[in-house]
């Protein structure tokens, strides 16, 4: 669809106020191409060139090019020293390491072969972008002179582009960092938030010190989320702190889909283990209450957890349910990959007043309570996948040998099946100790 119309003020405002820079782009897409390249409504200190710097992730003045604040579309372009095909595109938005911030939210991009009238790539056009990193595939090469992103609308008071490459075919092989997720499942979508220590273990464990990452709220993470290139290695989903019969269901939609599809190395510590144990037996069209419980005249309580209850509540037996903070005693039961290189028994982080009661369908039990510890559901695993469920914290401060030997450990496991991978190879079986 030609765009000549529709941002015609837009490209007389552009000759007017461009500024071109001769660079080069970086080479893990057009090599050693001269271009040029300008923008409107720039932020002081923060040149277009920047973005095609070749450094992916700096958010510096000089390596990224920012948006003027306040205005109410933002553009930026490139020209080529000569015409090309254009098959593919990676962006690296937002001004910050792990959050979707002062980033591209709606947005798509555009070719010309003349820079006057301008064709917009369908392919490329994004609402409510949530993705720090995505790669656009066309479906046909374009040969053009001119590339252009338009920004309708900013997730902040304007748009980062930390880096952008171009590649001439739709099927380019195209490389990138290992990342993580991590979701925040607290039900604040207010961001950086809870689970964001992951990130700080699994950088401090051999061979992962360069990990990359973003952060997402829980209703934003889903399917569609993790299926975009490029895509992860790997969710980690933090704890929360609310009752589960306080919880809004709706929010939890979406890993429900992904545990559905299980494409992905998952690890959830405390509520985000207990979770994927609602999710995994009840779902979310259910209420999430107490399956002991279901006499109306009877208080709702939680399924699985009895977080903020006591034992004065009439809803089944609350005599295990306990506080249990720091350091505590795990007890593996079953031989699992993700614990090689620990005893059978190992000391590990506690923070807790609420268990998953039993492993739902389809989960193993790979480690209970050791001695001293009272909590019986200390880690599940999903039978085939590297999908588990810890009671425990491998991501608090308190007992970091064994925390990233597990992370580690779970690391390489997610590298193995090949991080968001359909076709991944199934888990080992479990193998119980002797």
């Amino acid at each position: 669809m030609s765009s000549t119309q529709a941002c015609g003020p837009l490209v007389q405002v552009f000759a007017a106020l461009a500024v071109f820079v001769a660079f080069l782009l970086p080479t893990r897409g057009f090599a050693q191409a001269a271009v040029q390249v300008s923008a409107a409504s720039s932020a002081a200190g923060f040149a277009p060139p920047g973005a095609v710097d070749g450094e992916r992730f700096s958010a510096e003045a000089g390596a990224a090019w920012k948006g003027q604040a306040g205005a109410a579309t933002w553009w930026w372009q490139v020209r080529f020293a000569a015409p090309r095909a254009v098959g593919a595109i990676l962006q690296v938005v937002g001004d910050h390491e792990v959050v979707f911030r002062n980033a591209p939210a709606c947005y798509f991009w555009q070719t010309s072969r003349d820079g006057q009238t301008w064709d917009d790539l369908p392919e490329t056009a994004v609402v409510n972008e949530r993705r720090l990193f995505r790669v656009h595939r066309l479906k046909h090469a374009r040969r053009v002179q001119f590339v252009r992103l338009r920004v309708d609308a900013a997730d902040g008071d304007f748009p980062t582009l930390r880096e952008v490459e171009f590649y001439p075919s739709p099927t380019a092989k195209i490389t990138f960092p290992d990342w993580a997720v991590v979701v925040d499942t607290t039900g604040n979508s207010k961001l950086p938030g809870e689970g964001l220590d992951f990130l700080r273990v699994a950088r401090e464990c051999n061979g992962w010190e360069k990990l990359k990452g973003q952060q997402v709220w829980l209703g934003d993470f889903d399917e569609a989320f993790l299926a975009a290139e490029p895509r992860p290695l790997c969710a980690f989903l933090s704890g929360n702190f609310k009752d589960w019969c306080q919880q809004e269901r709706a929010h939890w939609r979406g890993v429900a889909e992904v545990l559905q599809h299980r494409n992905l190395p998952l690890w959830a510590s405390c509520g985000g283990a207990q979770g994927l144990a609602i999710l995994a037996e009840t779902g979310v069209e259910k209420p999430w209450d107490c399956p002991h419980c279901r006499d109306p005249l009877l208080p709702k309580t939680p399924i699985y957890t009895h977080i903020g209850h006591t034992d004065k509540k009439p809803c089944g037996d609350y005599s295990a349910c306990v506080f249990e903070r720091g350091p505590h005693q795990v007890k593996l039961v079953a031989r699992d990959p993700a614990f090689r290189g620990l005893p059978d028994e190992f000391t590990i982080m506690e923070s807790h007043c609420g268990q998953i009661e039993w492993p739902p369908p389809g989960w193993l039990l790979v480690a209970t309570a050791g001695a001293g510890t009272q909590t019986k559901t200390q880690c599940l695993r999903m039978k085939d996948r590297f999908i588990y469920a810890a009671q425990f914290h491998i991501e608090m401060k308190g007992t970091p040998e064994n925390s990233r030997q597990i992370m580690g450990n779970f690391l390489d496991l997610a590298k193995r099946w090949g991080g968001y991978n359909p076709r991944g190879k199934p888990a080992p079986a479990r193998e119980p100790l002797q």
